[in-house]
């Protein structure tokens, strides 16, 4: 059994009572919407009807910023890695503007990110979350994620994926949040597989004064934030900020109370310097000391260390600091010039402890070729530093590795403001695979301003991690009756291959008179050499005891396709009412290409094949109303299917927000969050305890000078 290959894992078909569940969530969330729709047109109808009757600070606080709000009139950098119209991007992109992110209640990125249609955000616990697109939800997020913070990745090289709980900065200093569903490799290289996102913060000229935030609730058990933004002079503008977070523990899935508290402050600052008309530059950095307690039911096995289970206190801490230069030019050319340090270290007490240093620089230049080419191309070197603990459980050689990088990216106007199309390459050379060549070709067309449609093929390319590559680790320790224990031991001699993605898109985008916005995007996914467990050899060891070890090693093992359709619509009916709608739909369908493909099951571990994660139907929907010219009442409704690979039920939440704003710098909010249930499960995984997303409440307050 252990050995045999595993096959497709069939969906059972939803229950009566699964069924009569979803139905009264949806009948809630429609009465409810009902509710704040009756409340809106109630409200419109009693408030003044010429402007004569508001002061023009009221109709400053009243007048949502529509062409902000709705998605159309955005400017985004991500999709060309230069500023665009959303509407004229051949990418799934949708944005989160600051109204967005400050109206949602959020308190930190990942809550941010449920309102984004197309991605699922897990809860483990208290201080870790899981966040993927179009697929591969696991433990530290997707593997094929990239996340950018203003230009700076924030994907681990040693873990594949993002360690979310060391992730913050001042909320109210992003300017947006750039999701990108589907691959962003022909400019941003490897990694870039699912999806890109890119969290870009305010310039320190927009974010001058104090700004003092800070709150109390029923988990949030205490966050304060202080920022300060000044000038030397007219061209030099800088800011700087302290913040701290203290979050209690959750509860176990048996209601008994968790061990999974955090606790995190971090520092940082930004300076804007203008050296000229044409020059500009950018400095910033960040410090941060995060202690989560984490609960490992089923510590990594070792006869000399034992299998005690770990409870206890982690320990990360990091520093990272950016340069950026650029420079604009008359005839609509630019070059931009960007560097950064980023540093990482995790002291656990488990056998896992790490340092990481990166070092990255990048050159691009922007440029028009005749009247209807606009080209870019760059050069990017980065280098990791990896220095990790030895212990009887965890061996893996201290390295370095090297990344270079190039990339060209071609928007042709083949019929102006009709007809465009983009092509673009990236060739990288990294220590793992060699060469990768990412190409990326895509068409737009434009029949009318407010009609947009394209279609999009890519390649992208996921490099193995260095801890997937060649790691030894001993995994698991399983006592059999009337047999030898056996010892589950990665030993990985090299992966080969990089996991390849070949991805097919095709989009459509509608609005009318900025009223109204509709985006529906298809994507068919075909992936290749996915990176998974394959058992390996079976032999017999009698050091320290006679046990027999169960080799396991990462390999190419599995292949399949993603496939699904992505829904964003909003609506502003009422010029104090806006209604916003994400639905998606994804289909998996995953099967090893090589024999003894490990299936954690016959472990009692997740079960199924572990690339398989993502429940079939994700909805959120939101409304933000303007009661009255300084009270707004924000609503979150998020479903998110049955995971019947990771065996977690269907599950709504209901968020609330009521904010009062007695003067332009005071903003007084409540918030209620999950208000459905009084608790559950989002996520499990196989190494951390999971415990349950609560009802909770809490106060915050706001001010600025």
């Amino acid at each position: 059994m252990l050995f045999s290959p595993k096959f497709i894992h069939h969906r059972p078909p939803m229950n009566l009572s699964k069924k009569k569940k979803l139905h009264h969530s949806i009948v809630v969330f429609l009465t409810v919407c009902f509710f704040f729709n009756f409340v809106g047109f109630g409200v419109a109808a009693n408030q003044p009807k010429t402007q004569k009757e508001l002061s023009k600070e009221q109709l400053e606080i009243f007048d949502m910023d529509i062409y902000q709000l709705m998605q159309q009139e955005v400017t985004v950098t991500s999709p060309s890695k230069k500023p665009q119209k959303l509407h004229t991007t051949a990418s799934a992109i949708y944005v989160l503007t600051q109204e967005d992110i400050q109206r949602s209640g959020a308190v930190n990125i990942m809550e941010a990110l449920r309102m984004v249609p197309g991605v699922l955000v897990s809860k483990i616990n208290q201080n870790s979350y899981t966040i993927s697109m179009r697929g591969f939800n696991r433990r530290l997020g997707s593997d094929k994620l990239l996340v950018l913070m203003d230009g700076r990745t924030i994907y681990s090289p040693s873990a594949a994926g993002v360690f979310w709980l060391s992730q913050d900065t001042v909320l109210e200093d992003i300017d947006r949040i750039e999701v990108i569903r589907g691959p962003g490799a022909a400019l941003w290289g490897s990694n870039a597989v699912a999806g890109v996102i890119n969290i870009i913060t305010k310039t320190s000229e927009e974010t001058q004064g104090v700004l003092a935030s800070g709150g109390y609730g029923t988990e949030e058990e205490g966050f304060a934030t202080l920022r300060y933004g000044g000038k030397v002079n007219d061209s030099f503008n800088y800011r700087a900020y302290g913040k701290f977070r203290n979050r209690d523990d959750g509860l176990n899935t048996d209601k008994s109370k968790a061990s999974d508290d955090k606790r995190m402050h971090q520092l940082g600052f930004r300076s804007d310097w203008k050296m000229s008309s044409k020059d500009n530059l950018t400095t910033q950095g960040d410090y941060y000391k995060v202690k989560p307690e984490t609960d490992i039911p089923r510590r990594f096995e070792s006869f000399t260390a034992g299998t005690t289970p770990f409870q206890g206190i982690y320990d990360y801490s990091g520093a990272n600091f950016l340069s950026r230069w650029t420079r604009t030019l008359d005839d609509d050319s630019s070059y931009k010039l960007q560097t950064y340090y980023d540093f990482f270290r995790r002291k656990s007490g488990l056998p896992l402890d790490d340092t990481v240093q990166q070092f990255d620089v990048e050159f691009q230049h922007d440029f028009k070729y005749g009247k209807r080419q606009d080209l870019s191309w760059g050069l990017n070197y980065r280098a990791a530093f990896f220095d990790f603990e030895k212990t009887p459980i965890f061996e893996l050689e201290n390295e370095t590795t090297n990344l270079f990088g190039f990339f060209v990216h071609d928007e042709i106007k083949i019929v102006p403001d009709k007809w465009s199309l983009i092509l673009g390459t990236k060739l990288e050379h990294n220590d793992f695979t060699g060469l990768e060549v990412q190409p990326n070709a895509r068409m737009l067309w434009t029949p009318k301003d407010n009609h947009t449609v394209w279609a999009a093929f890519s390649r992208a390319i996921r490099i193995p991690s260095i801890t997937e590559d060649r790691r030894n680790i001993n995994r698991a320790l399983i006592p059999l009756p009337n047999s030898l224990p056996l010892l589950l031991k990665d030993i990985n001699p090299g992966v080969p291959d990089p996991e390849e993605l070949l991805a097919y898109e095709i989009g459509y985008r509608y609005n009318v008179e900025s009223k109204f916005y509709f985006d529906i995007t298809g994507f068919y996914f075909d992936y290749d050499e996915i990176i998974d467990f394959r058992n390996d050899t079976v032999f017999f060891e009698s050091n320290p005891i006679s046990h027999l070890v169960v080799a396991t090693a990462n390999d190419n093992a599995i292949e399949g396709e993603v496939y699904g359709v992505e829904i964003a619509a909003q609506w502003q009916p009422l010029k104090n009412l806006r209604l916003s709608l994400g639905y998606t739909f994804t289909q998996i369908d995953f099967r090893p290409i090589l024999p003894n493909t490990f299936d954690p099951a016959a472990f009692g571990g997740e079960g199924d094949l572990e690339s398989e994660g993502e429940p079939d139907h994700i909805l959120n929907a939101r409304s933000y109303l303007n009661l009255t010219p300084n009270l707004q009442l924000d609503t979150l409704f998020y479903l998110v299917s049955e995971h019947s690979v990771r065996r977690i039920p269907m599950y709504t939440r209901f968020d609330l927000r009521l904010g009062w704003k007695p003067n332009k710098n005071t903003e007084l909010s409540f918030v209620g969050q999950n208000l459905f249930d009084p608790s559950h499960q989002e996520a499990n995984e196989l190494i951390e305890r999971n415990s349950e997303t609560q009802r909770s409440f809490y106060l915050k307050a706001t001010f600025r000078f």
